[in-house]
This record gives C-alpha cells, structure tokens and sequence, in this order.
C-alpha cells in the first residue's frame, strides 16, 4: 500500500533511481541526497534532524532542476553517495549509529558531498589530514569566565566568508534570564601546517576571547564541511547563508541573476481599512518621488470585536467596500507603482485575544497562538472559504493581489499546504514542521485565487477538501527565511523572499531583538557579494510617529529614515523591482517535488 510523507510516495531505492536515470536524461534533473539523523529509538521521539533536513529541501528549492531525495542516515547504504550529482549529511544529533559504509564511501567518493556537524571524529586521523589537512581537537563549550559588556557567555559566535562577517544568535531567554540561547557547540579543529589553509573557506571567531578561531567551513576538492549544522537559531545575520551560497558550487549550478542586477523590494505592511490615510498618501508620495516601485499587504476586514481601538460598534468590523476613501487612496497608490499581496482576511481570529487583543494587524489568524496549536475550526473548507470571502471583497474594489502573505507569517502545516495550492506565490518566512499529507492533488491553475475571484464558488473545495495533514503535537513551531527565492518548498509554496528583515525600535511581545535601518543596510550589503540573494523587506506605517512610541520620525510624518532606507539599499548595489511585473515574468512550473525514503 502507498504512503505519503511531505506529499510524496515512500519508496525503496532500486525504485527511486530507476526512475531518476529516466528523468534525468530527458527532462534534465540533477538528483541530491539529504541524509539526516533519525535516531527512532529516542524517546521523546527525536525530531530536529528532520526539522533542519526540510530547512534544506527548502533551499534546494531555489534550484529548478534539482530533485531532492531525503533519507535518515540509518539507512544507508553501500554505494549510494554515488547515486546522485550531490549529497549532504546534517549531523544534529551527537550519537546517531551511522553505518561504516557511509563513511567509507565519504572519503572516497568523487561526487560533491557536503557533510555539516556531529560524527566528524568518527573519520581516521588520516582521513581528516587527507581530506582538508586538519585535526580534530573536540567541541567547544560554552565560556563562562569570559562574559562580553552585555554579560553574554563567549563562544565562537563570528564567522568570515567573502570579506563578511556573519553570526551566531546568542541571547539570554526574555523570560527565563538564566537560560542562554545559542547553538554554542562546534567542531574544533588545528590546522596541520600552512598549506592547509587554503581549504579554509570560512573561520569562526570567539566572542570574547582575542584571536581565537577555528576552521568554520572546510573544502577541498568535492568534499566540503561545516563545523555545525548551519540551522540553529538562525538571524538575518546568520552564517546559515553561507550554506545558502555555497549550494552553486556544490550543485554546479550558476546564478538565475547577473551580477549588476539583484532584486529589492520595499513593502508596505499590514495595510486595512482603518490604518490612518495620512501615513498612506505620505509614504506613497515619499515612493513615488524616489521613483520606488513597492508593494502592499493588504488586510480586507478590519476588525476589532472586543473595542481595543474602536469605541463606536460600527466601527468595530470594517470591510474594505464600505471605505469609499480607503479605496480611492489604493487607487491612487496603484497609479504609483504600488502591487497588493493578499495578508489575511481579518489578520485575527475571533473574538478573543490570539493573543493580544482580538484586532486586525494584532494577532494571528490562521494559528492559535495562545497555545500553539492550529485554530479549532482549522480545516480545508474553513481556509478556502475565508480565503474566498477576503478575495470577493477585493474583487469587488477592483484589487488584484500577486501574491500571498500569511498573518505573522505563521499558519498550521495543513494551511501552508492550501496555500500552496491557492496561490502561485507566497511571500515572507515560513513555519515548518515535519509533516505527513494524504493526497497529491493539484489545484488547476484556472482556480488560482489571483488568476479569478470566486470561480464558481466550491469549485476549489472540490479538490482540496479531503486534504489532511498530521504532524507531531507538541513541537513548537521552526521558522525559515530565505535569501532568494524558491521555486517550491516541502509544502509546494513557491516562496518569494524576505530576507533583510523590518525595522524594530523597541523591544515587545512580539520583537525579541532590535533591528535598525543602519542594521538593515550593512546586512544587504554584505549580502550583495552572495549569489543570487534579494534585498526585501518591510516597513509600517506607524513608522512615522515620534520616536519614544513606535515610529522614528523627528515629528510626526518625518520621512528621513525612510529616506535612507531607499538610499542605502541602492548604494548597496540592489534595484527595485514592480514585484506584479516579476510574477508574471515567472513560469508556473515548481522545482520538482521531494522524495522521502524510509
């Protein structure tokens, strides 16, 4: 009997590969191994090896032609790096039994192969010199008697790649300030003599020592290695977009983009019917004197059901349609440049806190997050019939959304999977979980929710109705950006990306660290030297509030640091792009679906 994992059929390998020499010579498919560590034996059943292989099924997905083909290390065998233009092995756990065969065939083999973390030390002494010239010296710890200004503990926090530097998350919890968060532990390694330091690609500097490094990334020939799995805890500074890059030479792959021309895109957020119209026309006319195109996330419902904002009933559940100014002032935008991504229906759920304060552009929508579980009504028919209801109202005042944007970028497996389905793109960071899903049907593209409004409403739920997905309970969710875009995810998402972050002032239940446009700006420039990456990001509108509340403007309406902002990400090499003429330049075909094996 069939099975579905990550919407595709488990299968044996003689089958696999038999099928993939068959594509490969006539559609051009290039297959990658990820082996990941498994560990069933764990109890509580052990996870994050899989988390951090659909981090990288994710990246894969930037690379049309590349077929993915996921296996837990447990069960490999003889010969089977040799199967495929490439293969990876993520080392998250410290003690998975990983069969000698496998690394037997490591070292050896003439394919590229990219090995990331733990069970390093399992190769000979010989093996390590031969391959890179180097020793392995043990893990690190983390420094407790070398604290910075801030109090941090040390570790090996800094990493240098293509004259960048890169980091490592190491924060204390908000909450629990005893509880420090970093992936602190790496791989150690001395260099065996001066010739050995040309397989260095990027060193990893301690935070509070001087001068202490380690080899961080290694390569020699075809064999690369990360001295972690570059997943943990990851930022927009984070050394995880080194992993990014370096996917073109191990895949043998060259830019989609030449090197004079790189996207950028400015978006406006969480945009409603009652987000205040002098905010609006202020930065649209700050866009359109800059010769900006941008794009807008637009929220159709405003609703406020327990009076936070709004003392009059009336006011309280607001569509779109009965704000004759709010349309003309999207007419006016969309003469400017601006393009609309559909975000949400009502961007809340409810008429209780989820979890702040039940109102529009506050809480989330398509995820309970008071206890991080899907909402109760969560079900096909619920998401495409809200989904149909939002996209009638924006029929109605002549909107065509490119794309979607879920609230808070945060839905349950079983959402992103409709998603997929609805909408050609979905733009911003993602929410994974390792997932299993009951059907592959596919959506006919003549019932794409940007192509019509309401075709024949319930013709969607036709197909998508007996959709299921399950997943683990209890994991909390594992968030992904991506530094370009990507042709389709584990749940069939094409992505486009938001990689650079918005600005955050303050600190708040939501913001977890600060992020300013001087933040913003040294990040796209260091990410200009990288393949292929974009500059995107967003901006509120209360931005233009005094600065001692949420916005930064001098006085109120002051558009200098929005100024900047549009002048750093040119001087950082970046161009802005209509993203509504960029969508339609794009085929609708998606890279080719995942395999797993078990």
């Amino acid at each position: 009997m069939k099975r579905f994992i990550l919407g595709l059929v488990i299968v044996a390998f003689p089958f696999v590969f038999g099928v993939l020499e068959k594509n490969v010579r006539s559609e051009n498919i290039k297959c990658v191994q990820i082996f990941y560590d498994k560990n069933e034996h764990l109890e509580p059943k052990y996870y994050l090896g899989r988390i951090h292989a659909i981090y990288l099924q994710n990246l894969l997905g930037h690379f049309k032609n590349v077929q993915r083909i996921v296996v837990p290390i447990e069960r490999y065998k003889a010969g089977q790096l040799e199967k495929c233009a490439a293969s990876f092995y993520l080392g998250t756990h410290y003690n998975t039994q990983v069969p000698l065969e496998f690394f037997q065939d490591f070292v050896k083999t003439q394919k590229n192969v990219v090995w990331a973390g733990y069970q390093i030390w399992k190769l000979p002494k010989e093996e390590l010199a031969r391959l890179w010239g180097v020793e392995f010296q043990g893990l690190s710890k983390l420094d407790t008697e070398h604290l910075d200004r801030k109090g941090r503990p040390g570790f090996f926090k800094f990493h240098d790649y293509l004259g960048g530097e890169f980091t490592k998350y190491g924060e204390f919890d908000l909450k629990d300030k005893t509880k420090f968060m970093a992936g602190f532990e790496i791989g150690l390694f001395k260099l065996i003599n001066s010739e050995s330091e040309k397989n260095v690609l990027s060193w990893a500097r301690h935070s509070t020592v001087t001068d202490l490094r380690t080899p961080y990334l290694l390569r020699n020939k075809n064999h690369w290695y990360f001295a972690d799995s570059p997943f943990y805890f990851t930022t927009e500074d984070d050394r995880y977009l080194i992993l990014a890059d370096i996917l073109f030479d191990v895949l043998d792959e060259k830019p989609i983009r030449e090197d004079n021309v790189r996207p950028a895109v400015f978006r406006l957020e969480d945009i409603h019917p009652k987000v205040q119209l002098w905010y609006l026309y202020k930065i649209t006319d700050l866009l359109a004197k800059h010769k900006v195109p941008f794009s807008m996330t637009l929220v159709p419902i405003f609703s406020d059901p327990l009076g936070i904002i709004e003392d009059k009933v009336e006011e309280r559940f607001v569509p779109l349609t009965q704000k004759r100014e709010f349309i003309d002032f999207l007419k006016y935008a969309e003469a400017r440049g601006a393009t609309f991504i559909f975000h949400g229906v009502t961007h809340q759920y409810g008429m209780k806190p989820n979890p702040f304060s039940a109102t529009t552009g506050d809480d989330f929508e398509f995820w309970d997050r008071v206890n991080n579980i899907p909402v109760d009504r969560d079900s096909p028919s619920f998401v495409v019939n809200r989904i149909e209801d939002g996209r009638k109202l924006l029929a109605e005042a002549d909107i065509e959304p490119i794309a979607w944007v879920s609230p808070h970028y945060q839905a349950s497996p079983l959402d992103y999977v409709l998603f997929g389905q609805l909408f050609r793109w979905n733009m911003g960071r993602m929410i994974y979980f390792p997932f299993k899903k009951n059907n592959t049907v596919e959506l006919p593209p003549e019932l794409n929710v940007e192509e019509v409004a309401i075709p024949n409403r319930g013709k969607r739920l036709e197909y998508l109705n007996d959709v299921r997905v399950n997943y683990p309970a209890g994991l909390l969710p594992n968030g992904q950006f991506y530094p370009y875009e990507s042709f389709g995810d584990v749940f069939g998402q094409r992505i486009i990306p938001e990689n650079v972050g918005n600005v955050q002032a303050y600190l708040n239940e939501q913001v977890l660290r600060t992020l300013t446009i001087t933040d913003m700006v040294r990040i796209m420039k260091r990410n200009r030297k990288m393949r292929d990456t974009w500059a995107s990001y967003f901006i509120h509108p209360f931005l233009l509030e005094e600065t001692g509340g949420e916005g930064l403007a001098r006085f109120p309406g002051d558009v200098s640091e929005i100024e900047k902002l549009i002048q750093g990400t040119r001087e950082a090499g970046y161009e802005f792009i209509n993203l509504k003429d960029w969508v339609k330049q794009q085929t609708l075909a998606k890279a080719p679906q995942s395999i797993e094996i078990e």
